[in-house]
């Protein structure tokens, strides 16, 4: 049997600071910005609703090799086939450039440029009567080294490197997955469909992406 407990979120901890995402904007392009609604199951539950909530959104982060390969990573609690775009916790208070290339170091220790900041999605994710919200920001970088080599290595297992072409593969092995990951997979695969896009469709990579396009997830509930 199914227990939980219900925990409240202040929605203004979780809030996106418009003035940040235009000055952002500003320097790194305008981002896609759409609204998912979906129905958590238990493990999404389990990350996003949490006592003691320590993160105010994400950064999502497509690192572009010397060589033109998109940098993967993985997980020890993951499955040996699940491979993904690094990601990493926006501490409070914490701007979101900085969280990027603190998580950026800690996930590669890669030196990089910022590009492009491609989209921002906020995911309302919604379980029996209770409903938390939680941002990505997602960002296109160049890296001047080939080296890996992470400082926080309890939180990689491996790296793999993928054409960007390929990145619509990697979205659609999210979206397959079974079981506890299930709604946790299709979450996940809605940046890399989106860097796929940007990647290689060359009228989304070169247009003006504007605010306030929505879309819809797994429906409400």
């Amino acid at each position: 049997m199914e227990t939980y407990m219900t925990t409240e979120i202040d929605p203004s901890f979780t809030a996106v600071d418009q003035d940040e995402v235009h000055a952002l904007a500003a320097r790194y392009g305008q981002p896609l910005c759409r609204t998912y609604d979906i129905v958590a199951d238990v493990h999404l539950r389990q990350q996003r609703w949490r006592a003691v909530p320590d993160r105010r959104g994400e950064v999502v982060f497509a690192i572009r090799q010397p060589n033109g390969a998109i940098l993967l990573h993985t997980k020890p609690q993951y499955e040996e086939h699940i491979y993904r775009l690094p990601s990493g916790g926006i501490h409070p208070q914490e701007p979101v450039e900085d969280a990027l290339l603190r998580e950026v170091e800690e996930e590669t220790g890669q030196t990089v440029s910022v590009r492009r900041f491609v989209g921002l999605f906020t995911c309302r994710f919604h379980r029996r009567g209770d409903t938390a919200s939680f941002s990505s920001y997602i960002f296109y970088l160049e890296s001047h080294t080939a080296e890996l080599h992470a400082t926080d290595t309890d939180e990689i297992a491996g790296y793999q490197f993928v054409a960007p072409e390929h990145l619509g593969h990697v979205a659609l092995a999210l979206r397959s997955l079974s079981g506890t990951r299930r709604r946790w997979g299709y979450w996940r695969s809605l940046a890399h469909d989106l860097v796929y896009r940007y990647l290689t469709c060359p009228e989304v990579g070169t247009g003006d992406w504007g605010l306030g396009t929505r879309d819809w997830g797994l429906g409400t509930g």
